[in-house]
Parts: C-alpha cells; structure tokens; sequence
C-alpha cells in the first residue's frame, strides 16, 4: 500500500506541475511539498512517533513513521502537521509580501492550496488520517474503518463531479479531474 501512496504523490505532484506553465511554479511546488513533509517530521518528532525512513526523490520528499504507539489525538496532530506548516508558512510569506511580488503571493496561494487538498478526508490524505485518528479515540476500529471508507468513497466522488462540472463550464485545467480520479481508485 505505501507503494500505492508513493506512486500517487509523484503522479499527482506532476499533473500539479504540468497544470502550471511558467517556469519558478513547478519549483515552488515542490518547496510547498516539502515544506508539507517537515511539517510531518516536525510532530512526528514532538510527538514521539518514530521515524523510519526518509526518501527524496526527483518529484516528492518520503518520511515513513510509526505511530502504531502514539495515542489517537497525536497520530491526528502528525497528520496535521503538514496542513500546518503550509498553512503557518503561505501567512508568514503573505504578511511578508502583502502586494509586492506576484511570485510570492502564488507561492502562499500554493500552499493553501496543498493544505486544504490534504484536509480533503479521502483514506490516503492527511485528512483520511485525520479522521481515522479522531474516530478512534471514540469508537471500535472495525467501525470506524467502516466510516473512513464511506466518507472517502463519497468525497472522492464529490472531487470528481466537481471536476467534471468545472471542465464543462469553464474549460478549466484537467489536473483536478485526473487526481480525483486517482482518488477513486485508492
């Protein structure tokens, strides 16, 4: 499965880059990447969680952790920690810039971006983690399994139609469409 997930960054990552066509775009989203990575790393560490591997590669940054000893609130807060760090990095560069250079705006519009697509609570996403964690500290694991495959399932299903509806209308870039298509089949 971590297979799975490693190639469905790297593909999702590369239809991001390919939506963008001037050239400092791909190279912010990779920074916004891994600045969503060290955010794992970050409360992984504070947390406790131990940390496995670290993999870069060409298109993504790989951190493997245990929580299988952490308890649900703070397997929840490493899911969270990239969502954070995008977050807490596109306020620091936008009270930076406030209307001054057009790059940099993209680069805290980016990170956003990353953040509130991993809050998306789709299985494979930090927002499926998410949801998984807080689910258990109050109910069996076998229902909230359960609960995490339809509530993916679901929005996985909503991404696509409104991918669908925003090509028929707008004509808008295809990468949505692609990745939540990539979702369903997770």
């Amino acid at each position: 499965m971590n297979k799975i997930n490693e190639i469905f960054s790297i593909i999702a990552l590369m239809l991001s880059m390919l939506s963008i066509s001037t050239s400092p775009y791909p190279i912010m989203l990779i920074l916004a990447y891994i600045i969503h990575e060290l955010g794992h790393l970050f409360f992984a560490r504070i947390t406790g969680a131990e940390i496995r591997k670290m993999r870069g590669g060409v298109f993504h940054l790989s951190i493997s952790y245990s929580t299988n000893a952490l308890p649900y609130k703070k397997e929840a807060l490493v899911c969270c920690g990239g969502i954070l760090f995008n977050l807490a990095f596109a306020l620091l560069v936008f009270l930076m810039n406030v209307g001054k250079n057009d790059t940099l705006s993209t680069f805290s519009v980016l990170n956003v971006s990353l953040a509130l697509m991993n809050l998306c609570p789709v299985s494979i996403l930090d927002g499926g983690g998410i949801l998984k964690s807080l689910l258990l500290i109050k109910i069996r694991e076998d229902v909230a399994e359960k609960i995490c495959l339809v509530v993916s399932f679901a929005f996985a299903i909503m991404l696509w139609l409104i991918s669908v509806y925003l090509q028929i209308v707008f004509s808008a870039n295809v990468s949505l469409f692609i990745i939540s298509v990539l979702l369903l089949i997770q």
